[in-house]
């Protein structure tokens, strides 16, 4: 079967729901209109890449486990003019927002060289356009790669854990290929499933060790859907419909405007939780009698495949897939508790007890789990492990609700109470056992359940970012009034306009494209 490709558009229509379209036509007229005073010319295209929200399943992607995101409205767009002469390989990249972000402007270097510098330590916002001008050199193995004028236009707040930088990395990716696409041979367009792989990898040059959620729900989703990702084996994403209920079912997004940077934070927070889960699949898998693959490398998902695969597990006739799933992450829970659940283990560890127990020395466990920098005193893999296999469950439950309530003939209140529940237990996994939290993410999520939300829990890397609450579609107004209650507390300078852009609505969007054409 052949797969898909970026699409190429020329109507931006599908892109945005009836409410936001007219914000979103001006917003690329002034785009357009902005890139032709800058540069003197016309953008040959646009490239367009969404952010997203994470419904359900945060913090499991780079265990090997799937979860269950939607692309959201707010985007990525970078306006691209090619270098025509075949001379000119200058690359310059400005901003809509130049008084915040400053430009860059470089001439790639040879592919041995790695075409442009990016400094994981210097936290630019280039640095994600960087990473994926490079990455997708890297894999095409452009040698002379043309010119690019570029100029870049984000809605997707910073910080707000909506997958603002993964939205850039894969816009870039998008834009990079649109320019280079002559150079490529006849039939080696990347699909879009390729690109969002090249896209996971462009972004770890900035100095994050992401799983692929973010970048994979940005370039596949498909439009009035939530996305069941994949990540092992392979990486496959599969179209979640949700269920048709009267009222509509609606999520809320709440921006704390706690500013949460991974590329900042990341050897304590994001960085840190990547090893610790690793370290826990490799203590779990020895004390299950599983063989470490020769790399030394493997998630928890390989455990728990590996486990059932050793005891020769056959589930009982008639169970459904998501019950065989559910039967098996239950019983993981319960081996964390046996293995990880001592006193010796349960509280924290030393990294010199975390190398003991991998059976490693200090410096084969760096080679083979710390890619990047980690900072921390005491390891919880415990805590880790568990919050892992437990969410992993509510995304199963949560999927399954979707897929069948209509043929159980689930009644509204039977859906949403269900779906709600699920997302309240990962915000309280989210915050006793992976501590990635925060108070104000507590009293926003405690907000909004009192405000009439069946379920509220933090979306994206958490500390800090935004709150998803699930909430019927006929009282969302209210919802939003009753939210704002919170930012006029802690935050009085926001306009009555600031405030519609720190808690909104959202539909669930299409994923990355190409646009060519006027706008």
């Amino acid at each position: 079967m052949t797969q898909a490709t970026i699409p190429v558009i020329d109507d931006i229509s599908i892109l945005y729901s009836e409410p936001k379209l007219a914000g979103a036509r001006a917003r690329w007229a002034s785009l357009a209109h902005d890139f032709e005073q800058l540069y003197g010319r016309v953008p040959d295209f646009i490239a367009r890449s969404p952010g997203r929200v994470n419904l359900i399943g945060e913090h499991i992607d780079y265990a090997g486990f799937g979860v269950l995101p939607m692309a959201i409205e707010d985007d990525c767009l970078i306006a691209v003019a090619i270098d025509t002469t075949g001379t000119d390989p200058t690359v310059k990249v400005s901003n809509t927002n130049s008084a915040k972000y400053p430009p860059l402007k470089f001439i790639p270097k040879s592919a041995d060289q790695g075409y442009v510098d990016i400094d994981p330590q210097a936290h630019v916002w280039t640095n994600y356009f960087a990473a994926g001008y490079r990455g997708v050199l890297e894999d095409l193995q452009i040698v002379k790669p043309k010119g690019m004028l570029c100029l870049m236009s984000g809605t997707v707040p910073a910080g707000a854990g909506l997958s603002s930088s993964s939205a850039f990395v894969c816009c870039s990716v998008i834009a990079t290929l649109k320019a280079q696409e002559s150079l490529l041979s006849t039939g080696k367009t990347p699909t879009a499933h390729e690109l969002a792989i090249i896209s996971i990898r462009s972004e770890r040059y900035v100095g994050t060790m992401g799983g692929g959620m973010d970048q994979a729900c940005s370039i596949l989703a498909k439009p009035n859907s939530a996305c069941f990702i994949e990540f092992h084996p392979v990486l496959k994403v599969t179209p979640v419909a949700f269920p048709t209920t009267i009222p509509p079912i609606a999520f809320v997004i709440a921006d704390t405007l706690v500013t949460s940077d991974k590329a900042v934070t990341a050897p304590v927070r994001y960085n840190l939780r990547v090893v610790e889960t690793r370290g826990a699949a490799r203590i779990l898998a020895m004390a299950l009698g599983i063989p470490i693959p020769e790399s030394g490398k493997l998630h928890l998902k390989q455990v728990l495949d590996a486990h059932f695969d050793k005891i020769g597990y056959t589930p009982a006739a008639g169970k459904t897939e998501a019950e065989i799933d559910i039967e098996k992450l239950t019983e993981m829970v319960q081996v964390v508790e046996r293995v990880l659940g001592t006193d010796e283990i349960k509280e924290g560890i030393s990294f010199e007890k975390l190398c003991q127990l991998s059976q490693l020395s200090g410096s084969e466990f760096t080679r083979l789990y710390i890619q990047q920098p980690i900072r921390a005193e005491r390891f919880h893999l415990y805590r880790r492990a568990k919050h892992v296999f437990g969410e992993e469950k509510r995304v199963v439950e949560f999927r399954d609700i979707c897929e069948k309530a209509e043929a159980k003939k689930q009644t509204a209140e039977t859906v949403f109470s269900l779906l709600g529940e699920l997302m309240d237990a990962s915000q309280s996994s989210c915050h006793e056992l992976f501590d990635c939290s925060c108070d104000q993410l507590e009293e926003l999520t405690k907000l909004a359940r009192q405000s009439g939300a069946y379920g509220s829990r933090l979306t994206g890397a958490g500390w800090g970012g935004a709150s998803v609450s699930l909430v019927p579609e006929d009282k969302v107004p209210g919802f939003i009034v009753k939210m704002k209650e919170y930012y006029r507390k802690h935050h009085p300078e926001l306009t009555e306009e600031e405030l519609e852009n720190v808690v909104f609505a959202s539909a669930p969007s299409s994923g990355a494209a190409t646009f060519v054409g006027r706008v």
